[in-house]
């Protein structure tokens, strides 16, 4: 997964969290407990507060996304995390993040068209899913109609 000339041992923990998301669906969920601990912080809490924006800016040295886009203090919430590297899935919450918290001003005009021409390759993709499972269906119809015979 890291680039060719790394080895994943030789990769620090922010940096396989970022290749992992990289290359799988592009997200995950993970617990602040967990995003705490990457930074060596013992457990979340009131005491992390002051540590709260470090943590915050570690994902974005790995470009991860992150939402809520201000991390909770509470150890057991879970924060969606994201690939802004990957270009599936990944890619497509980053152009809705940044749309969601950008301020208008032009700019957002290519990212409305990128958002627009993925989920039109999204739905593409899905209504030939849904007719070849139709296609599916029927032919294993007609192969059981067959075997009644």
């Amino acid at each position: 997964m890291p680039g060719e000339n790394q080895s994943w041992d030789g990769l620090d923990e922010w940096a396989r969290l970022a290749a992992t998301l990289k290359y799988i669906d592009g997200y995950a969920t993970q617990d602040v407990e967990r995003l705490v601990r990457l930074i060596g912080a013992q457990k979340a809490g009131s005491r992390v507060i002051e540590r709260i924006e470090r943590i915050e800016q570690k994902p974005a040295e790995h470009n991860i996304g992150h939402l809520p886009t201000r991390l909770p203090t509470d150890s057991t919430r879970r924060v969606f995390l994201y690939s802004k590297e990957n270009t599936s899935v990944g890619y497509m919450i980053s152009l809705i993040h940044q749309l969601a918290v950008q301020e208008p001003g032009g700019g957002e005009n290519a990212t409305v068209h990128q958002l627009e021409s993925l989920l039109k390759g999204f739905s593409a993709v899905e209504q030939a899913a849904r007719r070849n499972a139709g296609r599916l269906s029927t032919a294993n119809q007609a192969l059981a109609e067959e075997g009644q015979r």
